[in-house]
């Protein structure tokens, strides 16, 4: 997260322009600048065009600025034209001419300020039938937190025992599809007293534990996530939680997941919860070795004990799937699962 000194910040609230409005609006979580004065918005889950003037001019000023803060040349030779930014609640994505045909183009991400509760995602998920898909769980912790929710047993029958129980879990989607934030749903539950890593490229995730340590990867400084994730083990955590899986990390994750720390979680993107164990074996293998196929997935089957995966349909992000590994034969991964929609 790069830091903004008052000197920067001044010139940087100057640079916003028309902008500004569309920062401070709660509804918008998304902000694009396809080119000049074609802004679009994502608010409250659609994307649509908004009348807000931003030239070319205006454009590149912003840019500028954003370079001198993340210390990134500008020169078309050193790889200037594709830039990304970290601020305090805001990712920031440039892509520059000529690479972008009409003109400068921005996207501004703006990190949720607020945790959604698990129910916001379970409001459309009708009551089934569970059976088998779970082992049975204590009925007084999952009637309590229902009762207090004001919610029926639906998807909260598998997702609060899991957690509960200490299970592994990935969370699944496309880009957009509310990864992070349901993430910090889950961290919600996490009981008060436990201590919690958590490792991501960007601070996103909000944690109410005391005990918590957060690290995020820093580039400039070669400090990868795969670094952090060996990091964190000397950290006595009881739980682990990376922010996105998408790399080399994914193996050590695993070996964490194998030598005795339970309860870890992350997010990758992927189509489907199936899909996501595809993703995952092959991050795995970019850390290169001798593994043979079949020994990465039976690591993986003997570690994930759930996938979640997410949508968004007509704005609204809801769990699509939620599949439970129960075990690995004959080349294939052994799981039971739910469709939510």
């Amino acid at each position: 997260m790069q830091p903004v000194d008052n000197h920067f910040n001044a010139l940087l609230q100057e640079a916003w322009g028309n902008l500004r409005p569309l920062l401070a609006d709660p509804d918008i979580r998304e902000i694009m600048v396809n080119a000049p004065h074609v802004v679009w918005v994502e608010q409250q889950g659609l994307m649509h065009p908004v009348s807000a003037q931003f030239s070319s001019q205006a454009t590149w000023n912003l840019i500028q600025i954003l370079a001198c803060l993340c210390e990134q040349s500008l020169d078309t030779q050193d790889r200037g034209v594709l830039m990304d930014v970290a601020l305090p609640q805001l990712r920031i994505s440039v892509v520059r001419q000529p690479i972008a045909v009409r003109g400068h183009a921005l996207c501004i991400r703006k990190h949720a300020q607020t945790s959604r509760p698990l129910t916001d995602y379970l409001a459309s998920a009708p009551v089934g039938d569970l059976s088998g898909v779970v082992s049975p769980a204590p009925e007084t912790s999952i009637q309590k937190f229902c009762a207090a929710n004001d919610v029926a047993p639906s998807a909260l029958d598998i997702l609060v025992p899991w957690i509960e129980q200490r299970r592994n879990i990935l969370v699944s989607g496309s880009t957009s599809s509310g990864k992070t934030s349901f993430l910090n749903a889950l961290l919600a539950l996490l009981p008060a007293e436990e201590r919690v890593i958590t490792i991501e490229d960007t601070c996103e995730l909000h944690l109410e534990q005391a005990n918590c340590v957060l690290f995020e990867a820093n580039e400039s400084l070669s400090i990868s996530m795969r670094d952090l994730v060996r990091q964190s083990l000397r950290f006595r955590p009881d739980r682990i939680v990376v922010g996105e899986v998408r790399g080399k990390e994914a193996f050590d994750l695993l070996q964490a997941m194998n030598t005795g720390h339970a309860g870890c979680m992350g997010t990758l993107h992927a189509n489907s919860a199936e899909d996501a164990l595809l993703r995952l074996e092959q991050m795995v293998l970019l850390q290169g070795g001798q593994w043979p196929h079949a020994a990465i997935k039976q690591q993986i089957a003997a570690c994930i004990d759930g996938v979640v995966h997410l949508h968004r349909h007509r704005g609204k992000r809801q769990i699509a799937q939620i599949i439970e590994i129960r075990g690995y034969n004959n080349g294939n991964y052994e799981i039971e699962q739910k469709m939510f929609s």
